[in-house]
């Protein structure tokens, strides 16, 4: 669905690199023939110039003339009959900036653009004389692109399925005619089409298996059913979009194992785009020529023949080697969706399944449990903190030790007060609990502590951007090394947890609501430079990243891969925790752990300063899962 687009901050593009890389393709075209490749253009949201210039010149390829012709399709906007007039003067509008970016883009060409409004709104207009003259202008040999704009694609289907239309987009779309469309535009483009989430559904919960809509195409029960995407649309893709400004990448992870069952073993590749940006869809085979502000993700169940199983009380996603790769802005770029591999100018890549790396968790040998939480708070009364007051309990010892860390000492007896009312109320009312705030003056008494009949330890780290005094102190490693090493129950939390690990994010990790944009964020990620990664204290092997799908931190998963593929990157849900003893890591609670192996990885940097990460294996665990 497409809503408004909350402050974007622009990046420089480098449009004359992206009308080069377009370009390069027209050459030696003098006509379209009947065998013209067929194409889709999906763009991941917004109607930003870059996107917009990217679409009409992948368009210019089918004109013959010195005229694009596109149509525009407002079928996703609405079929409210009270709203009509409002939605055809926003239509109107749309249409007039496609025209004018399109008259930018191809003015160096020689050429000049149209780009006229199909009124199709409501399904009585399709079947009406409205959907007459979107025929006729649909069988136009002049007819060079249409681009669907964004909303609801739901409604796009309602208003157009099973239609004289839809049948001469079907002909428009084999002789030649590009389709693209932004948001609800680029949902239609596969013909197994994601309709939102059900009710209970967020970004944070998408790997849970009932939390996703699905439109199946071979779940048509006849003429009349609408519910899939476009006929003509992809029929290997699934196609997502405002990917990482929204945190889809859960989502389209379960699509694509939700797929695997819907078609017998032969999952569909996911084709994410995120907003501002778009790739071009060649036969329904080769992705390439991303554009855009972004980067393009593909997610391929099929390659490493994974894993795809639904587990614990919310059936979440557990599946294992899923092959992964983010693209972007690069002419080298592509992949095939047929043969299932990426290729770049070295040719095609390809992943040595026995060269896999597995996870080293339990080289750690904790006491007892070492616990790695990926934000508990959010949810007190919770499965991981029940967890952590069962094993605190069935210690028998009433001591538990709480060491806020990164934080100024009134901020810091604040966190470390949370905790403890906290794990209070969930159940350890008869605990005596010992508050401690890090700085350099309690260093040494830290160091020094004793922790004889300590039940547990909890570690709490305030903001990621400000651990990296603690990280520097040995006093303070030794004391989380000796309590490791001697009581039973040790946590980690917030903060603390990507400190423990080999690298971590240095970046904040502590959010204003009114500040602080997450889509952006989230965003910025996946652009080289905007992560800054240092090493961590190196008691557990790995990487880790708390919060991952609330936060929406996928970047960050990719960052810490790309800049040291040699490492395990795990990110751990909100109310999740990995659980670490002498001989096994598991998860617990209520989410999800993200693993990536970026071991046999390529990286590079795009035109547009995002960067690729192909080849990058992904992991997901469930509550219960054990960690192997």
């Amino acid at each position: 669905m497409d809503y408004p687009r909350r402050h974007f901050r622009h990046r420089l593009i480098l449009v004359v690199t992206l009308v080069a890389m377009l370009l390069s393709s027209l050459v030696g075209v003098a006509g379209v023939a009947a065998t013209s490749p067929t194409t889709l253009v999906p763009i991941g949201g917004g109607y930003t110039s870059t996107s917009l210039k990217g679409f009409a010149l992948i368009a210019a390829q089918h004109a013959t003339d010195g005229v694009v012709d596109i149509l525009v399709g407002p079928s996703a906007y609405g079929n409210d009959p009270d709203e009509l007039a409002e939605n055809i003067t926003a239509a109107l509008n749309r249409t007039t900036q496609i025209k004018d970016a399109c008259n930018t883009a191809v003015a160096s060409m020689g050429k000049t653009c149209t780009a006229t409004l199909l009124y199709l709104f409501m399904r009585s207009q399709t079947e009406g004389s409205e959907g007459a003259t979107a025929v006729g202008l649909l069988n136009a040999a002049s007819t060079d692109g249409v681009y669907t704009l964004g909303g609801d694609q739901g409604i796009a289907m309602e208003v157009i399925a099973n239609s004289a239309v839809e049948t001469a987009m079907a002909n428009a779309y084999a002789s030649g005619v590009v389709f693209g469309g932004t948001s609800a535009g680029a949902a239609v483009q596969s013909i197994n089409m994601i309709n939102g989430y059900t009710d209970p559904g967020y970004p944070e919960n998408a790997l849970e298996k009932d939390k996703v809509i699905v439109w199946w195409a071979n779940d048509q029960t006849g003429s009349d059913d609408f519910t899939r995407g476009l006929s003509f649309a992809s029929q290997r893709a699934i196609t997502d979009q405002h990917f990482y400004q929204r945190g889809r990448f859960g989502r389209l992870l379960n699509v694509v194992g939700l797929s695997d069952v819907q078609y017998n073993g032969a999952s569909k590749v996911g084709v994410a785009v995120d907003y501002a940006t778009g790739a071009q869809i060649t036969n329904d085979t080769t992705v390439h020529d991303v554009f855009g502000d972004s980067s393009a993700a593909i997610i391929d169940g099929e390659v490493l023949n994974a894993t795809f199983d639904w587990r614990g009380p919310n059936e979440t996603l557990s599946a294992r080697r899923i092959v992964t790769h983010i693209m972007a802005p690069d002419p080298s770029l592509s992949y095939d969706m047929a043969t299932r591999t990426i290729s770049n100018a070295s040719g095609v890549l390809t992943i040595n399944p026995g060269a896999l790396m597995s996870p080293q968790l339990t080289r750690t040998r904790p006491r007892g449990s070492l616990i790695l939480g990926g934000d508990l708070s959010v949810d007190w009364n919770g499965p991981a903190v029940q967890d952590v007051v069962n094993r605190v309990q069935a210690t028998r010892q009433a001591r538990v030790v709480v060491v806020a860390v990164g934080s100024s000492t009134a901020s810091g007896q604040a966190l470390a007060r949370e905790y403890v009312a906290g794990l209070r109320g969930a159940g350890l009312s008869w605990q005596m609990f010992q508050v401690f705030v890090y700085d350099a003056s309690s260093a040494r008494f830290l160091n020094s502590m004793g922790f004889d009949r300590t039940a547990a330890v909890v570690l709490v780290g305030e903001d990621q951007a400000t651990m990296a005094t603690a990280i520097a102190d040995r006093r303070f490693s030794g004391m989380v090394n000796r309590a490791i090493a001697s009581v039973p129950v040790v946590v980690t939390d917030r903060a603390m947890t990507p400190a423990m690990g080999t690298f971590y994010v240095t970046n904040r990790s502590v959010f204003d609501d009114e500040d602080d944009d997450i889509q952006d964020i989230a965003i910025d990620a996946f652009q080289t430079g905007n992560i800054t990664v240092a090493r961590g204290l190196g008691i557990v092997e790995g990487s880790f990243q708390g919060r991952n799908t609330l936060d929406q931190h996928w970047g960050r998963l990719y960052s810490l891969a790309k800049y040291s593929p040699r490492t395990m990157v795990y990110g751990i849900s909100e109310m999740t925790s990995i659980v670490i003893e002498r001989n096994r890591a598991s998860v617990a609670g209520e989410r999800s752990v993200i693993m990536l192996d970026g071991s046999q990885g390529k990286y590079s940097n795009g035109t547009n300063g995002a960067f690729s990460a192909l080849n990058v294996v992904v992991n997901a665990y469930a509550p219960g899962d054990a960690i192997q």
